[in-house]
């Protein structure tokens, strides 16, 4: 899983033809449909990727 629209395991039913209603709380703070530490380290590391790029900017 290298981008948040990147399904994190088998367990993951967002796609095109069934997006997930809570998207973006599941890319900050998930998986929000199952629990899996594995794939919450997945979304934490693009979460610090994304942070602390040279993009980034606080408000």
């Amino acid at each position: 899983m290298k981008k948040f629209i990147d399904s994190c395991c088998a367990e993951c039913f967002n796609s095109k033809e069934n997006p997930c209603t809570q998207f973006i709380e599941c890319c900050l703070a998930g998986p929000l449909c199952h629990e899996n530490p594995v794939c919450r380290e997945k979304r934490e590391a693009i979460v610090r990727r994304l942070t602390h790029s040279a993009g980034y900017q606080e408000y």
